[in-house]
């Protein structure tokens, strides 16, 4: 199981930091790589700082942890985006591996010119995905497309270490499921709970002839006691009226994934409130160990496992059974890092068992 962080938010509407950021940029690619995990995702939209400096600094600050990079086929031409990975193989010997997204949001998008339809945004990535694997594996490019155009190109210089670079796919929509199965080494999806994310997701995809690696990106809120992990992960992700309607907002969103878990967000929200009113005196039920209250909070953009270990690994090794072998967190702190390492240990024993 290869596991990722993500890298800290450079500015947040919702708290002040007291360390400048490269300190704590470093400070979590230290503690990942401490921790044992593979990598850390660097994101790309209009509010962060570039993530390709990030990677950077990254590389400088450890000695074997790959960065995800971010990259929207919009802000980047393929061949750059090869030729920062060979910089990169270049000053720290190892490669990184890159997370190709189409965009979520449409006023994002239309801010700087990116005036694509949905779809077309996917038929622009898999024009994308099939330029940068060609040029990553020492190949001459010469194609006519519809987005990009090349004549006898090949990257020089290129580090071999290149050929161990990723292409990881993000999104759960027919359009990206399409594209996944043209570019991607790795498909990636904020997963709804297992026995749905097998029908609408991975039945779908492996009939449509994906031969590739399986990720999901999840959070994990975990301790030996499971009471401990929900009241951690309430108190992190308080509900408020903001963030209710923030999510009612997403069930109409463009993007299949954000609009899916919203819907289910306000599902889970509904169920909550009906089993609340009729608890009993015996004491109210268990909460389920997949909770989208940190989605429905508006501060984090994936559902998350909560409770303990062993409840958290269990669930989680529904997943891994069925194959999925990369682990993207949707952020961590270091003081979790033991317990979050335990429920994956959970994970896997459950899974070979």
């Amino acid at each position: 199981m290869h596991v990722y962080s993500v890298t800290p938010e450079s500015a947040s509407r919702q708290r002040e930091f007291t360390q400048d950021y490269l300190t704590r940029l470093r400070e979590t690619g230290a503690a990942c790589e401490r921790a044992g995990w593979s990598g850390i995702l660097v994101p790309h939209n209009l509010h962060e700082v570039d993530p390709w400096l990030i990677a950077g600094q990254l590389g400088a600050a450890t000695d074997t942890l790959v960065p995800l990079v971010a990259v929207q086929p919009s802000s980047l031409p393929p061949h750059t985006a090869a030729a920062m990975a060979a910089a990169y193989a270049t000053l720290y010997g190892r490669p990184l591996h890159f997370n190709l997204v189409a965009g979520a949001r449409d006023d994002e998008l239309r801010r700087t010119g990116d005036r694509l339809g949905h779809d077309e945004r996917y038929e622009r990535m898999r024009e994308y995905g099939l330029v940068l694997r060609a040029l990553l594996r020492g190949e001459e490019v010469d194609t006519e497309g519809r987005f990009y155009s090349y004549r006898g190109f090949r990257l020089e210089p290129r580090p071999e270490v290149l050929s161990q670079c990723k292409l990881f796919v993000a999104g759960s929509s027919p359009a990206s499921i399409a594209v996944a199965r043209d570019v991607a080494d790795v498909v990636v999806t904020h997963p709804a709970r297992y026995p749905e994310w097998e029908e609408t997701f991975l039945k779908p995809l492996l009939a449509g002839g994906y031969t590739g690696e399986l990720g999901i990106r999840i959070g994990i809120v975990a301790r030996s006691a499971g009471e401990d992990a929900w009241a951690t992960a309430r108190e992190r992700f308080p509900e408020t009226w903001q963030g209710r309607q923030e999510t009612l907002l997403k069930t109409v969103s463009q993007s299949s994934w954000s609009r899916q878990l919203a819907v289910d967000a306000v599902a889970e929200a509904a169920e909550a409130a009906k089993a609340a009113e009729s608890a009993d005196a015996a004491g109210e039920k268990e909460p389920d160990v997949y909770w989208l209250g940190a989605f429905r909070s508006g501060h984090a953009s994936a559902p998350f496992l909560v409770g303990s270990h062993q409840d958290v690994g269990s669930r989680l090794a529904e997943y891994l059974r069925a194959g999925v072998g990369h682990v993207l967190l949707n952020g961590s702190y270091e003081d979790d890092h033991e317990d979050i390492n335990r429920a994956l240990l959970a994970a896997r024993r459950a899974s070979d068992s």
